[in-house]
């Protein structure tokens, strides 16, 4: 259970940051975006140079059937594609994040149904908004002031949602921690 403690808190975490993200895109949406790409195109650069030691360090044995040149380059390839389009792939890679974390919120929901809590189909609900704004976004019909706001928009109810279905399955786990609690320490 302390692992699914930690867990809970790094999503939790993890919610937040997606709401404080969302806030400072909704605020500053032109110097945020340029600011996100420019940090995403240098953290894809770095991990291909990272790769590419990787490669270059190890034994001709050590790389047989491994991909790390391959990885190394293209992440490097798309750090530098990210640096020359800029205003083209942050609205793109954003509502991406949105719809995965709506995804994520789906299987959740029905990881609620299966524990047996009654407001899964909330959480059902939320996931499918959310999935829905993130396929918006992907196909991006907005201007690009008002589509960098949509997707901080997006982040903060991405957020807030998950801190509703991580807050719902803990208590619900919780209370099945109470009720099978001996069992449980019988399994293990």
């Amino acid at each position: 259970m302390k692992l699914l403690k930690q867990l809970k808190w790094n999503l939790i975490l993890l919610a937040v940051l997606f709401i404080a993200l969302g806030v400072v895109l909704i605020v500053w949406p032109s110097a945020t975006m340029t600011s996100i790409c420019y940090i995403l195109a240098t953290i894809l650069v770095l991990l291909g140079v990272v790769f590419l030691i990787g490669y270059l360090r190890k034994d001709v044995i050590g790389i047989i059937y491994r991909c790390d040149l391959v990885i190394g380059l293209s992440l490097i390839l798309a750090g530098v594609l990210v640096y020359i389009k800029v205003d083209k792939l942050v609205p793109v890679v954003l509502g991406f994040l949105i719809t995965i974390s709506g995804i994520l919120k789906l299987q959740n929901s029905v990881d609620l149904l299966r524990l047996g809590h009654g407001t899964w189909h909330v959480a059902f609900a939320l996931a499918i908004i959310n999935i829905v704004f993130g396929v918006v976004l992907l196909i991006n019909p907005f201007a690009k002031e008002i589509l960098i706001t949509l997707v901080g928009i997006g982040f903060v109810y991405s957020g807030a949602t998950d801190l509703y279905v991580t807050i719902s399955i803990s208590r619900k786990l919780a209370h099945v921690e109470e009720e099978y609690g001996e069992e449980l320490q019988n399994i293990k």
